[in-house]
């Protein structure tokens, strides 16, 4: 199933779950039950050859001894299929907490589950936590079962998002991971949820299956999780929906709506300014100036005007996610939560990182040494690397790019975009791609997604070319282009645009 096909069938299904919702949940649980089909044929299996062995017998004869081979191997197989889908998923690394350290923090999580407890059912039992250096706060449903029942609840915290949030808009967001959880009234899509994450565990193991067993699974499942994952999209997307309504009652929708609108532009600044910041220093310092968590509840405060930008907000409530992104955009998000979207402002040390209590200090140190251990000699092989570098773009910058080979142009433009000079680099790419030689069709993939980066529509020309060029390319530039019509709600020009690659 490709991406348009995928997203055909989401559209025809958010159609039937807006007309007949009913009958929409029950076809979904259809689906969801066919992933255990191949359990339950083998487990058919099994009881008749039991049924081999008990016949006879209970007509006082003796069963033929292939009944029992038939009965062994037909067990087996059984087994084997429930081994295969015993899945688990991989957590995130992590700095593992307890009450002990960070009681603050451990009394809010506490405080949040009560609150979003129904009154017939009990809170949410957090089974661990774990701080990171990712700027995010998820709760992860580990499988202990593999697809076939129960889990274990773990909250994943990152730093950046303690020292973006407020605690009051912390916990809002964890009412929203908590509100994943269905509670008692919403199970079955809970169940969905959590399932749409081990299914893909699943897909992703059978990917390099080993083994006849897991080798004739993977025929199945690879057809199945695709489908499944369409199917149950809609559900997913709605659940979304129904976590942001669960956090609004445990908590206050407007301040929800704040905590999802600093993240979003927070998110933005991390990646486009402050990291992009500190690396940009690698070619000067053989070392990076400052170690970045640290500073982090700093800049945040002296940079507002940096990342509480009405042109972000404005950019954020158009975009629209793509069929990939259970989440729905800002936009809507803050449209169901009746929130007016206003620009968020960041007090100076109010945010969540008090938390942490006397150990904040030692834990943004924690993440700064993990992130030395992970970059500092990446960072140093870098500085020797990017002097290389420029050295090959002086002994190309003596020749006029016209006398050039296409192929001294196709590696200019690489080093140039590895040094960060975009716009010269797609200078370049235009003059290789004017040559039309068909060897360089990645010139024409490479440059549609740069102009498609800078909002350059005619990036989608290049990438039809390249898919027209190289066949092989027809997937990627498909679906950089379908996706960047998508998250702009232009949903017919994506399918025409799919269907023009195809064709």
């Amino acid at each position: 199933m490709d991406i348009s096909d995928y997203s055909t069938l989401i559209g025809r299904l958010e159609h039937e779950a807006d007309r007949r919702p009913p009958l929409y949940r029950l076809k979904a649980r259809f689906v969801a039950a066919l992933g255990y089909a191949p359990v339950a044929v083998a487990g058919l299996g099994v009881l008749a050859a039991l049924g081999l062995l008990i016949v006879p017998l209970a007509s006082g004869g003796h069963p033929a001894i292939t009944s029992g081979v038939v009965f062994l191997v037909s067990v087996l197989v059984l087994l084997a299929f429930v081994r295969a889908l015993w899945v688990s998923i991989e957590l995130p690394s992590g700095r593992y907490l307890d009450r002990e350290e960070v009681p603050a923090l451990f009394a809010a999580i506490d405080e949040i589950t009560q609150k979003s407890a129904g009154r017939n059912s009990l809170p949410a039992v957090i089974d661990s936590v774990t701080l990171n250096r990712e700027f995010t706060v998820a709760l992860w449903q580990v499988p202990t079962r593999g697809v076939f029942g129960a889990c274990r609840n773990h909250l994943e915290i990152g730093v950046p998002m303690l020292a973006a949030l407020s605690t009051a808009e912390l916990k809002t967001v964890l009412a929203h991971e908590i509100g994943h959880l269905g509670g008692a009234h919403d199970t079955f899509s809970a169940w969905i949820y959590r399932q749409r994450s081990v299914w893909m565990e699943v897909e992703r193991k059978f990917s390099a299956a080993e083994g006849v067993v897991e080798r004739v699974l993977a025929k199945f499942y690879s057809w199945y999780v695709p489908y499944f994952a369409a199917y149950t999209f809609v559900l997913a997307r709605e659940h979304e929906y129904a976590a942001d309504r669960a956090a609004a009652r445990a908590t206050n929708s407007r301040v929800l709506g704040r905590a999802l609108i600093k993240a979003d532009l927070m998110g933005r600044f991390l990646a486009e300014v402050f990291w992009k910041r500190l690396f940009e220093q690698v070619e000067r310092l053989p070392e990076p100036p400052y170690l970045p968590y640290s500073v982090l509840p700093r800049v945040f405060s002296m940079a507002q005007k940096e990342w509480s930008r009405r042109d972000w907000l404005d950019q954020s409530l158009r975009t629209y996610p793509t069929h990939e992104e259970t989440h729905p955009g800002l936009g809507e998000r803050l449209t169901a939560l009746e929130v007016t979207p206003e620009l968020p402002t960041q007090v100076p040390d109010k945010s969540a990182l008090a938390l942490l209590g006397d150990n904040a200090t030692m834990l943004l140190k924690w993440c700064d040494d993990e992130w030395g251990n992970e970059y500092l000699s990446a960072w140093r092989k870098r500085h020797d690397a990017l002097r290389e570098v420029r050295w090959k773009i002086a002994q190309y910058a003596g020749t006029p790019e016209e006398q050039l080979k296409a192929e001294d142009l196709w590696e200019k433009s690489a080093l140039l975009l590895d040094v960060g000079q975009e716009l010269d680099a797609i200078q370049t790419l235009h003059l290789l791609v004017g040559r039309n030689d068909e060897k360089f069709a990645k010139a024409h993939l490479l440059l549609g997604r740069l102009l498609l980066e800078g909002g350059n529509e005619h990036g989608l020309e290049n990438l039809a070319e390249a898919a027209h060029q190289d066949p092989e390319l027809v997937a990627e530039a498909g679906e950089l282009g379908y996706g960047y019509l998508i998250q702009r709600g232009r949903k017919g020009e994506a399918q025409r645009f799919w269907d023009r690659i195809r064709a």
